[in-house]
């Protein structure tokens, strides 16, 4: 990691401990969880005028949804899906918030990612069951999400 990047992580940590002494856990993760549902809207919008499509088919956009947004930020074949039926499991195999050096443990980034995840697919598939099976932060090899389609 460059230099500049590891100072901008230095940055990020102080102030995540600051702002869970002043906020509370609960709350900083409710802002992340915020956070990611309004990136996971504008992935499917941004998706959505790439391909310029008004109907999404579910394989379609799960794959570009981790080809073109996911991977990108995690590296190529660190993230999989397997479509069964309406059950969409999605599978993260690196955490990038650990990779920068950031404390997982605590579970606050997980739900910027759950977050995103969900409403990335929400906005693109309409009705949902979303389902947290397994995070990195718990110490598991992988973090993995069930999606169901209720359509």
């Amino acid at each position: 990691m460059s230099q500049q990047l590891k100072f901008i992580a230095s940055v990020f940590k102080m102030a995540m401990k600051e702002l869970v002494n002043v906020m509370g856990p609960e709350s900083v993760q409710t802002v992340f969880r915020l956070m990611g549902e309004e990136i996971g809207k504008a992935y499917e919008r941004r998706l959505r005028l790439k391909y310029k499509v008004d109907k999404w088919k579910t394989e379609e956009y799960v794959d570009h949804l981790l080809k073109d947004i996911i991977e990108p930020g995690l590296g190529e074949g660190l993230a999989e899906y397997k479509i069964d039926n309406k059950e969409i499991t999605i599978i993260i195999k690196v955490c990038p918030f650990r990779r920068a050096g950031i404390k997982i443990s605590d579970k606050l980034y997980c739900t910027y990612t759950e977050g995103m995840i969900e409403t990335a697919l929400k906005t693109a598939l309409g009705d949902i069951d979303f389902k947290t099976e397994r995070l990195i932060a718990d110490k598991n090899p992988d973090c993995i999400f069930k999606i169901k389609i209720k359509q």
